[in-house]
């Protein structure tokens, strides 16, 4: 296009210049902007996560809505199957999963954005169950135990006893996991000890009847945590964020809400 022509249509060449860098610039945020959408997955494992009439809720759940609250982010909250949800915040960008486990083996698989509750994990038994027997870990197979597909609790467990598949039985979710327990398809169940609670009083059956015959874990915390590949200045926003929750002193009072 000539200069002639360019000034007869009314645009300079420093107008073009302005134009062509402005486009540049207009194409460049909405690549990122789309670089940096948000996914966020969760377990239903009750009271830390889960849904209710059509609702996410729970402990962590109130934890991570103060933090997009916080850094201005509107998300959905996708509550999926364990090993579902571990696997696309395994391998898609810009997914935050929650209540995760950190572990050493996990350690540089994600960015860890911080920690929202301690973590016991127990062997649990019916008390009514006296043909139960379970003394040293040795003894656990003897009996069926139910696991969760891919919860760092199952790995543990299989990876520092080496306990062979033939004597698991694998679900999906922790709830379908204590059902199987209750109608006695497994004998012996593997649960988060706030877990389980929560999980026995749902399904109309009382804590009381649960007994931890092996405390299995207490040294690992719950957080949330991103890909690792995720966008840096977004993993950076969402950290400042759950930091400025953590000083606000709202887990302490979310902690006495479902803990107590």
């Amino acid at each position: 296009m000539s200069s002639d022509y360019n000034q007869s249509m009314g645009i300079s060449s420093f107008s073009l210049q302005i134009l062509r860098l402005t486009l540049i610039a207009l194409l460049a945020f909405s690549g990122h902007a789309r670089s940096a959408e948000l996914t966020i997955v969760t377990e239903h494992l009750p009271p830390l996560n889960y849904e209710e009439q059509g609702e996410v809720t729970g402990y962590s759940t109130e934890i991570v809505n103060a933090v997009m609250r916080n850094a201005n982010l509107q998300v959905p909250i996708h509550v999926l199957p364990w090993a579902r949800a571990y696997q696309l915040a395994l391998t898609q960008a810009n997914t935050l999963i929650f209540s995760i486990t950190r572990t050493k083996e996990r350690e540089s698989d994600f960015v860890w954005i911080g920690p929202v509750s301690p973590r016991q994990i127990h062997l649990y038994k019916l008390k009514s169950r006296k043909d139960i027997q379970v003394r040293s870990p040795a003894d656990m197979r003897s009996y069926k135990l139910g696991l969760v597909r891919e919860m760092a609790s199952s790995k543990e467990l299989v990876k520092q006893y080496a306990i062979e598949d033939k004597y698991i039985d694998y679900a999906p979710t922790v709830d379908s996991n204590m059902k199987k327990f209750l109608v006695g398809r497994v004998d012996l169940v593997v649960s988060q000890d706030w877990s389980a609670a929560y999980l026995m009083k749902t399904l109309g059956r009382h804590p009381d009847e649960l007994e931890s015959v092996l405390l299995l874990d207490n040294k690992h915390q719950y957080y949330l945590a991103m890909q690792k590949d995720s966008d840096p200045v977004l993993v950076q926003r969402i950290r400042q964020s759950f930091e400025k929750v953590q000083q606000s002193g709202l887990i302490e009072k979310l902690r006495i809400k479902y803990m107590r």
